[in-house]
């Protein structure tokens, strides 16, 4: 162990040797929760997102999530971008859906985000993101939809240990629209929170915790309560001159819904685990 972790540390430094030790505007230190800064402007980014989401009450549940997307800098304070998403179900003997291998179409989505304040300028950073889209299957099995969303946010972001330790917190609400018949009622709003804290150990290299935190609630009522989860875990980030990348994990520590609670956790539209993989280039 002691010889694995020299290794790791010797390759972390050896490779931090070669490239920039600072992050760029926008980069993703956590899988799920963002940070505050915007891309410069007339730049723009390119991301590939990978998620891959196990585990339910009964049987095989395998969902791909893909999402891709580019971003661009209109201003050093605002920025837009648009993405494609895309699903892949590998299921068998998962209560309430059908067996099979099926590659889809999920939808498209674009986003806004407005920097009113900088972390490196200003002491604190605060961005709002508002984020929409239409989106033609659901993401628990496949199953069609008509859905319209969107999702206004505001993004906190702390630096401390002269830009060592970060710290992220997002929340926000979503409204969606055109549910059926994937789900039971037409439109739901969800309440949406996250927290990470992340601190680079070696030149490029951030290693960090998050959680993120969402309850939904059909016919945009507050009273008539769905289901609500939180989910934790680590993830590790690096960063190079050009591109950078994220692993994350999250498990579900603890769910509630209407329907039946299975030790602790809701599974009727979420997984036990939620595993994410962020690439990113920056141009």
């Amino acid at each position: 162990m002691k010889k694995l972790t020299l290794f790791l540390t010797s390759l972390a430094v050896g490779l931090g040797g070669f490239t920039t030790p600072s992050l760029h505007a926008d980069e993703h230190l956590f899988g799920w929760v963002r940070g505050a800064e915007t891309l410069p402007a007339g730049h723009f980014d390119a991301y590939q997102f990978v998620t891959l989401r196990t585990g339910k009450v009964s049987g095989q549940y395998h969902a791909w999530d893909y999402d891709t997307e580019v971003e661009y800098g209109i201003t050093d304070q605002f920025q837009v971008g648009v993405s494609v998403t895309n699903h892949y179900f590998n299921l068998k003997n998962v209560e309430e859906l059908d067996n099979g291998k099926n590659l889809l179409f999920g939808g498209v989505e674009a986003s806004a985000k407005y920097r009113l304040l900088s972390p490196f300028k200003d002491g604190i950073g605060l961005a709002l993101r508002m984020e929409g889209g239409y989106l033609v299957k659901d993401d628990v099995g496949g199953l069609d939809q008509k859905e319209w969303f969107i999702n206004p946010q505001i993004i906190l972001h702390k630096n401390y240990l002269d830009d060592t330790l970060i710290f992220h917190f997002n929340t926000g609400v979503q409204f969606a629209w055109g549910k059926k018949p994937a789900e039971e009622y037409d439109h739901e709003l969800a309440l949406e929170a996250g927290v990470g804290a992340s601190y680079r150990f070696a030149p490029n290299w951030f290693a960090g915790v998050e959680t993120h935190f969402r309850s939904e609630y059909p016919k945009f009522d507050m009273g008539n309560f769905e289901h609500c989860v939180l989910f934790a875990g680590p993830s590790i980030h690096y960063g190079a001159k050009n591109w950078w990348a994220t692993l994350s994990y999250s498990y579900q520590v603890f769910g509630n819904e209407v329907d039946q609670v299975t030790n602790g956790k809701a599974y009727a539209e979420e997984a036990r685990n939620e595993t994410r993989l962020k690439v990113g280039f920056n141009f």
